[in-house]
């Protein structure tokens, strides 16, 4: 069987929504000077170098101008720590304080690893390198790794790879998880549990090729889709249109869509959870602004209510194109992290959650490129959540940063 081998996942457990049309609400933030009871402190963070010389794709394939957009992490040599991939390569935690060098491999051919799963009870890695996707199984050591198993195919985009990926039990049944991946055409769900070529449906049609969450909308026990929705006629590379794909309880083609709203620009970044303790799932939307010269996209948080969705906007400063939902603070409710990926102060920050869904911003660090990072693990196994990322235009850089919540 296969399961989300990410130690944070069970704090991304809630469910995720879809967002609402009409204006904006009031915004619900404050300002740096608020305060917001937490359990843990989110104010120590030791920056760390994971790699500082990444290739791109673009080196080995063409396009020559495109980047790698796989990030995750993972215990693939079961020593209690965390390892990342990204691309091509396997980063292998040093331990301890995880300051030390971290051991670079390369998989042997280029690819772009993004997901981590328990495959027949080992730690595998799946890459894209579309319309193939890729499995890698290793030694105990995580040092040995195949050359790798073409498993199942999807249709590549127009920035070769897909820019969405997930792991999930999309019908509660314990059975297994499924893999769900974002590609030209909508949303494919992957059943690692069939034979190669794994059985691969299109569950979520003409869906975004770029960020999703995977939650139960409609709280009926199985897990629907959210995204972004490439409209007839629209533009596909700027999809203002966010949806949910209501799951019919067992893996069929074409799932019915439901509108939850629009975006200002590019529905980029996806996630949900109940961000209000109302017991329904929200949902989060960055926006990416292209070439991102302006601080003009927004985050934004959809509140699933009674009238129907809410949009309510948090900030809007320059182009996010990372975006996660973790319980950062441990305070029993759902806080957002996000980066900005163009602009002069590249800030990274979460936005503390009171609990109602009023937030607070507090500035992690600052002048360090992300995109499709600021994803939360326990990286060192110390009970608080370490933040990874990736860059693009910075594309060398490999990022973590290790909070010190807990020493």
């Amino acid at each position: 069987m296969t399961r989300i081998y990410y130690r944070y996942a069970l704090l991304l457990a809630t469910a995720y929504l879809l967002l609402g049309c009409g204006n904006d609400a009031n915004v619900r933030y404050e300002s740096d000077e608020s305060t917001t009871t937490a359990t843990l402190p989110t104010d120590r963070w030791t920056y760390i170098e994971v790699d500082s010389n990444k290739a791109m794709w673009g080196d080995y394939d063409d396009p020559e101008w495109l980047r790698y957009f796989g990030l995750a992490a993972g215990d693939l040599n079961n020593d209690g720590y965390m390892d990342i991939v990204s691309g091509r390569n396997v980063y292998l935690n040093p331990g301890n304080n995880m300051t030390g060098p971290w051991e670079k491999l390369d998989l042997g051919r280029n690819v772009d690893a993004n997901l981590i799963i328990d495959y027949n009870g080992k730690p595998a890695i799946l890459a894209e390198a579309l319309p193939d996707v890729y499995l890698f199984t290793s030694s105990d050591d995580g040092t040995d790794w195949t050359d790798g198993q073409v498993v199942a195919q999807v249709p590549a985009t127009g920035h070769h790879n897909g820019q969405g990926y997930k792991v999930a039990d999309v019908f509660g049944d314990h059975g297994g998880d499924e893999v769900i991946y974002a590609s030209l055409g909508g949303l494919f769900i992957l059943d690692p549990s069939s034979d190669a070529p794994w059985t691969v449906t299109l569950a979520g049609k003409d869906a975004s090729d770029e960020g999703f969450s995977v939650a139960d909308i409609d709280a009926d026990g199985d897990l629907d889709l959210v995204s972004g929705f490439r409209t007839a006629g629209g533009d596909p590379e700027v999809p203002t249109v966010v949806v949910w794909f209501e799951n019919p309880g067992k893996l069929t083609e074409d799932w019915q869509r439901h509108e939850i709203g629009t975006t200002v620009y590019a529905t980029d970044r996806v996630e949900a959870a109940d961000l209000d303790g109302d017991g329904t799932t929200d949902v989060v939307i960055a926006e990416e602004r292209y070439p991102g010269l302006e601080p003009d996209a927004s985050l934004f948080a959809y509140f699933q209510r009674d009238t129907g969705w809410v949009r309510e906007k948090i900030v809007t400063q320059y182009s996010m194109n990372n975006l996660s939902l973790p319980d950062l603070d441990q305070d029993g409710d759902t806080d957002i992290v996000t980066s900005e990926h163009k602009g002069p102060e590249l800030s990274l920050q979460v936005w503390l959650n009171d609990g109602s869904g009023t937030f607070t911003r507090q500035e992690i660090d600052r002048g360090k490129e992300s995109h499709l990072g600021a994803q939360p693990y326990d990286m060192d196994g110390d009970g608080d959540l370490d933040l990874i990322s990736i860059g693009w235009d910075q594309h060398q850089f490999v990022h973590l940063w290790r909070n010190d919540a807990i020493q």
